[in-house]
């Protein structure tokens, strides 16, 4: 049987569609609903392309503010549990791409052979790596059949962002800001989005700082995709807890149809 490429297939889709990829973030087992797994089926179903996910481990400490309380809200998650949660994510949203957040204490903690068993036994497709030591740290996803995204510093010189594309079987993640979270100046970005989009050998998906439809649309003629993680969960935080469903798929559903491009006013 061949294996699935549901990445693939969705990256596909949405380039002959005239759209980009949405991609969301959410932490594994952060209880913002009674069911960890609510808001995460409710961003799908609002049109959420990718999932990104975060896994809980006693090591990491995320930079990022909003990210970082997430991960606070899931400690009592153990690495068990969580892929537990992505295997009933996988069964009940078996078309979506599946892509686990990978930092560098999440291999110290896990170990590679237990992180990409885990990941594909529970039906992940992929690896986002945010800070891989070198190639072979992509290499060493790739040959297990996952898919690795690899992320690339908005400070990487050329030598650096080569090295890391060229391993990268289908996308690369490339920062617009320093931390997650961080406000950007939309005009800046934009023209950094502009100048990847010359000069990348992969398609590419960009995040930190992205907040709402007008960023969306400004940077999405750009990209493949777009990441929003930082934003999604601090809607998700300020709203009250029997309303955190709907917001969820209200805000997706407004962030999608804002990475078609045909319906981008012309010169934005």
């Amino acid at each position: 049987m061949e294996p699935v490429d549901r990445l693939g297939d969705r990256l596909r889709r949405a380039t002959a569609k005239r759209e980009r990829l949405l991609v969301v973030y959410l932490t594994l087992g952060d209880p913002l609903t009674s069911d960890p797994l609510d808001v995460a089926l409710a961003a799908v179903e609002a049109g959420a392309d990718v999932l990104e996910l975060g896994i809980p481990t006693p090591s990491v400490r995320p930079r990022g503010s909003e990210i970082g309380r997430s991960f606070a809200r899931a400690a009592d998650v153990d690495p068990g549990q969580a892929w537990t949660l992505m295997r009933k994510l996988r069964d009940a949203a078996p078309a979506t791409p599946i892509l686990p957040l990978v930092y560098p204490a999440t291999v110290d903690d896990l170990g590679w052979d237990r992180l990409t068993a885990d990941s594909a036994d529970a039906g992940a497709d992929g690896l986002v790596l945010t800070r891989p030591e070198s190639p072979d740290d992509v290499r060493r996803v790739t040959t297990t059949g996952l898919s690795c995204v690899p992320f690339i510093a908005s400070s990487a010189g050329e030598a650096e962002v080569r090295r890391m594309e060229d391993p990268a079987d289908l996308l690369t993640y490339r920062s617009l800001a320093a931390r997650t979270g961080d406000p950007l100046d939309l005009a800046q970005a934009g023209r950094v989005t502009a100048r990847l989009a010359e000069t990348a050998a992969k398609p590419f998906v960009v995040g930190f700082g992205i907040r709402d439809e007008r960023e969306i649309r400004a940077l999405a003629p750009h990209a493949a995709g777009l990441v929003i993680g930082s934003r999604l969960l601090g809607l998700l935080w300020e709203a009250a807890p029997d309303r955190r469903i709907e917001t969820m798929r209200e805000t997706v559903r407004r962030w999608k149809a804002a990475t078609v491009l045909d319906e981008i006013p012309a010169g934005r």
